[in-house]
Protein backbone atom coordinates (compact mmCIF):
# COMPACT_ATOMS: atom_id res chain seq x y z
CA UNK A 1 0.00 0.00 0.00
CA UNK A 2 1.74 3.40 -0.66
CA UNK A 3 1.82 6.86 0.92
CA UNK A 4 -1.22 7.86 -1.39
CA UNK A 5 -3.91 5.43 -0.50
CA UNK A 6 -3.49 5.97 3.13
CA UNK A 7 -3.93 9.97 3.30
CA UNK A 8 -6.00 10.68 0.33
CA UNK A 9 -9.14 12.20 1.02
CA UNK A 10 -12.29 10.93 -0.43
CA UNK A 11 -13.57 13.43 -3.48
CA UNK A 12 -16.59 13.39 -5.45
CA UNK A 13 -16.33 11.62 -8.66
CA UNK A 14 -16.29 14.15 -11.16
CA UNK A 15 -13.51 15.18 -13.62
CA UNK A 16 -12.79 18.88 -11.29
CA UNK A 17 -9.18 19.24 -9.85
CA UNK A 18 -9.99 19.13 -6.59
CA UNK A 19 -8.80 21.77 -3.54
CA UNK A 20 -9.46 23.83 -0.94
CA UNK A 21 -11.01 27.65 -0.57
CA UNK A 22 -7.91 28.57 2.22
CA UNK A 23 -8.36 32.13 2.01
CA UNK A 24 -11.03 34.83 1.86
CA UNK A 25 -11.01 38.32 1.19
CA UNK A 26 -14.21 40.21 0.42
CA UNK A 27 -12.89 43.66 0.73
CA UNK A 28 -10.47 42.90 -2.21
CA UNK A 29 -13.05 40.64 -4.05
CA UNK A 30 -10.39 37.58 -4.34
CA UNK A 31 -9.51 34.22 -2.45
CA UNK A 32 -7.36 31.68 -3.08
CA UNK A 33 -7.80 28.30 -3.62
CA UNK A 34 -4.95 25.34 -2.13
CA UNK A 35 -4.66 22.54 -5.23
CA UNK A 36 -3.45 19.27 -5.44
CA UNK A 37 0.19 20.20 -5.33
CA UNK A 38 0.17 22.00 -2.11
CA UNK A 39 0.55 25.33 -4.17
CA UNK A 40 -2.12 28.66 -3.38
CA UNK A 41 -3.69 30.11 -6.31
CA UNK A 42 -5.86 33.33 -6.50
CA UNK A 43 -9.02 33.70 -8.15
CA UNK A 44 -11.46 37.14 -8.42
CA UNK A 45 -14.64 37.27 -7.42
CA UNK A 46 -15.04 38.78 -10.59
CA UNK A 47 -13.93 36.53 -13.07
CA UNK A 48 -14.48 33.11 -11.57
CA UNK A 49 -17.15 30.91 -12.94
CA UNK A 50 -19.29 29.33 -10.31
CA UNK A 51 -21.29 26.10 -10.10
CA UNK A 52 -22.40 23.14 -7.93
CA UNK A 53 -24.18 24.16 -3.84
CA UNK A 54 -22.70 27.89 -4.17
CA UNK A 55 -24.92 30.59 -5.96
CA UNK A 56 -22.73 33.38 -5.43
CA UNK A 57 -19.37 33.84 -4.41
CA UNK A 58 -20.16 35.10 -0.63
CA UNK A 59 -21.28 31.55 -0.41
CA UNK A 60 -18.00 30.00 -0.25
CA UNK A 61 -16.14 29.60 2.84
CA UNK A 62 -12.52 29.16 4.05
CA UNK A 63 -11.85 25.33 4.51
CA UNK A 64 -14.27 24.18 1.83
CA UNK A 65 -13.40 21.63 -0.27
CA UNK A 66 -13.76 22.46 -3.67
CA UNK A 67 -13.38 21.14 -7.68
CA UNK A 68 -11.74 23.74 -9.98
CA UNK A 69 -10.13 24.49 -12.85
CA UNK A 70 -7.04 26.80 -13.80
CA UNK A 71 -6.60 29.43 -16.69
CA UNK A 72 -3.84 31.37 -17.72
CA UNK A 73 -4.32 35.60 -17.43
CA UNK A 74 -2.03 38.31 -17.97
CA UNK A 75 -1.46 38.13 -14.25
CA UNK A 76 -0.93 34.52 -14.38
CA UNK A 77 -2.09 31.47 -13.21
CA UNK A 78 -5.61 31.84 -11.72
CA UNK A 79 -8.63 29.68 -10.64
CA UNK A 80 -11.11 30.31 -13.06
CA UNK A 81 -14.00 27.60 -12.35
CA UNK A 82 -15.31 26.86 -8.66
CA UNK A 83 -17.80 23.81 -8.13
CA UNK A 84 -18.90 23.40 -4.86
CA UNK A 85 -20.64 20.45 -3.05
CA UNK A 86 -23.20 20.11 -0.47
CA UNK A 87 -22.08 19.00 2.73
CA UNK A 88 -21.88 15.27 3.64
CA UNK A 89 -25.26 14.12 4.67
CA UNK A 90 -26.94 17.41 4.20
CA UNK A 91 -29.84 15.99 2.96
CA UNK A 92 -29.82 13.01 5.97
CA UNK A 93 -29.97 15.16 9.05
CA UNK A 94 -32.37 17.83 8.38
CA UNK A 95 -34.91 15.03 8.35
CA UNK A 96 -34.24 13.23 11.46
CA UNK A 97 -33.49 16.20 13.66
CA UNK A 98 -37.23 18.01 12.40
CA UNK A 99 -38.74 14.88 13.37
CA UNK A 100 -36.65 14.62 16.75
CA UNK A 101 -38.41 17.98 17.82
CA UNK A 102 -41.93 17.38 16.65
CA UNK A 103 -41.70 13.68 18.78
CA UNK A 104 -40.17 15.87 21.87
CA UNK A 105 -43.29 18.48 22.26
CA UNK A 106 -45.77 15.99 22.05
CA UNK A 107 -47.96 15.90 25.62
CA UNK A 108 -47.78 13.17 27.65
Amino acid sequence: MSDTDKTAPPVPSDLFHHGVITKLFPSNNTGFVRIESGREVPFSYEFVLLCGAAKTVHDLREGESVGYDLGWTPSGLRVTKIKTYPPPGAGEGSNSERQGTQGENLPS
